[in-house]
């Protein structure tokens, strides 16, 4: 086989993949849709309407992760400045952090599961330790300072956002990393550079935000308008 070949070959391997791999941002909720998902999530019975409300609100407005949901502490919140501190790492023993400990233990043969754990807990890459500003709305002001911890599986953060969008009807793939791809659609939409959006969203790649960016249309439209106007 010629490489001129082989390589059109490839070339048409990965444009089929990339037709057919279905991306997060495709999942992103529209303003309506999120706005039942919150309105749902107060007819859930308590405790899990504030839960669900907390989680939506989290990963929905403010970006935080599934993980960062999960080991959220009250020591994270700056009430006086309306932020969330997530820091690089932060003591655990829940189940989730011990069988990841012992998978990089068991992959690295100069690791132990001690030296592992003693990592744990930590966000998914190093741009995630980040600041959020959680002033974005009243309403997340308010449920933010409602906060008391409770035991937050990723299974039940899974489950609370299931059930808001089963009473809320939504019949698309509403999941908590979705969630995320909306408040990512969401501050593109609004014009957000993509440098503050990177950092909102702890992404590693700038070119992560761009592509919001360039979906969303705002700028393009902004810049015609400057123009025409």
């Amino acid at each position: 086989m010629c490489a001129d070949h082989f390589q059109t070959h490839h070339w048409a391997d990965s444009h089929r993949d990339e037709l057919t791999t279905r991306h997060t941002h495709e999942d992103a909720l529209s303003e309506r849709e999120f706005e039942l998902l919150l309105e749902a999530c107060k007819r859930l019975p308590e405790p899990k309407s504030y839960e669900a409300q907390l989680i939506c609100l989290l990963a929905g407005r403010l970006g935080l992760r599934s993980g960062e949901i999960t080991h959220l502490k009250k020591e994270w919140l700056d009430q006086d400045r309306d932020l969330i501190r997530i820091p690089q790492s932060e003591s655990c023993d829940c189940g989730y952090c011990r069988e990841q400990a012992k998978q990089e233990a068991a992959n690295n043969e100069e690791l132990t599961f001690r030296q592992a754990m003693a990592d744990r807990w930590h966000p998914k890459t190093a741009n995630s330790s980040r600041v959020i500003s959680f002033d974005v709305s009243l309403r997340v002001e308010l449920c933010i300072d409602r906060y008391d911890e409770f035991p937050k599986l990723r299974s039940t953060i899974n489950r609370r956002v299931s059930e808001a969008a089963e009473a809320a009807g939504l019949t698309g793939r509403v999941y908590p990393h979705c969630l995320r791809a909306t408040v990512a659609s969401f501050h593109a939409y609004q014009g957000v550079p993509p440098v503050p959006l990177q950092a909102m969203m702890g992404w590693n790649d700038l070119s992560t935000a761009q592509k919001y960016i360039r979906i969303s249309g705002a700028a393009t439209a902004k810049a015609i308008r400057n123009v025409h106007h």
